[in-house]
């Protein structure tokens, strides 16, 4: 796994009472269990015949997911990494919700939204067929979020563990007003070299350039990386293909609700300038978000839900 022992101990800390109470009520003997990290974060661990992988009730964010043929986690998670409440924890699937980037009206607003910031409640926890383990949480709106947002609310997210991995998240109307939602599932994917891999799916596409004033484009061939990359592929729904021929996998995407796939990689400069990248981690990550972003939005009237969902399979290269 991607923490050693030293991250993953536990501190008695105020919310040992919580982690208990958690380990009393969705624990699974010898599968799942609850357990405080660093910063006193409540995590959630999960082992079973087919996966193991590492979810942060902060954020309610999937930091680790490694199917049991596979050796290297498919995630990264930046050493740099901030592992404390009203911080974002860079790396893993970190969700944006309910508005993607910045809010360029009220640039006090958290980027990318609130719910990453915030902590996730526990509402079930599954052993699926096929030795696979479903876990739900789910976020409400409270006083605290009025303050970023106005409207009623609920999250629901599904997260099913097994050779591949499943994060569904559902953006469910509780109010009595027609509200627009901007959203991604910002994933994080550990790769041996960026300028090494190749990105595929998205050929024949337009996108739109954050490096150049969000000028429109035209993607002719599979992605390469070697420059600063932030973009928006517009319209697509197609399955995307990591290949990473020094790992020697590829990593398969497929997706629905969503219009967009977005593309980044700060770059060496991007990766000097922010404090929760160590400056080399360039080179280890590609970000292919599913997202709902610019200029799009998602309109959910009262009573009514949309549903973002991902799923994410590794496929040594010797059985491609």
């Amino acid at each position: 796994m991607l923490f050693s022992c030293s991250f993953l101990a536990r501190r008695v800390r105020k919310n040992s009472i919580n982690i208990q109470r958690l380990n009393g009520e969705f624990g699974v003997s010898g599968q799942l269990s609850f357990f405080e990290a660093q910063g006193g974060l409540p995590f959630l661990q999960v082992s079973n015949q087919n996966a193991s992988a590492l979810i942060s009730l902060y954020a309610g964010q999937v930091l680790s997911f490694q199917p049991v043929n596979a050796t290297e986690d498919m995630l990264f998670v930046s050493s740099n990494a901030y592992f404390h409440e009203e911080k974002a924890i860079k790396g893993g699937i970190p969700i944006c919700w309910p508005w993607f980037g910045d809010v360029l009206a009220n640039p006090s607003l958290p980027a990318h939204g609130f719910v990453r910031n915030n902590f996730w409640r526990v509402t079930r926890v599954d052993s699926l067929e096929n030795n696979d383990t479903g876990i739900q949480l789910e976020f409400v709106n409270t006083p605290k979020t009025r303050t970023y947002w106005p409207d009623s609310f609920r999250l629901s997210l599904k997260i099913v563990i097994g050779h591949t991995l499943t994060v569904e998240l559902a953006t469910i109307n509780s109010g009595h007003q027609v509200f627009a939602i901007s959203e991604a599932l910002h994933t994080y994917f550990k790769v041996a070299d960026v300028q090494q891999i190749t990105v595929g799916g998205l050929e024949n596409t337009d996108f739109l350039d954050k490096t150049e004033g969000f000028a429109q484009k035209h993607q002719r061939g599979v992605v390469k990386v070697s420059a600063e990359t932030d973009r928006i592929y517009l319209n697509t729904s197609a399955s995307i293909v990591i290949h990473d021929p020094i790992l020697n996998r590829q990593i398969n995407i497929s997706s629905s609700g969503n219009r967009h796939v977005v593309l980044w990689n700060p770059w060496c400069q991007g990766s000097t300038t922010l404090a929760d990248l160590h400056p080399d981690d360039y080179h280890s990550f590609i970000c292919v978000e599913m997202a709902n972003a610019l200029p799009h939005s998602v309109e959910i009237a009262p009573g009514q839900s949309h549903s973002l969902t991902a799923n994410f399979s590794i496929i040594p290269h010797s059985q491609h």
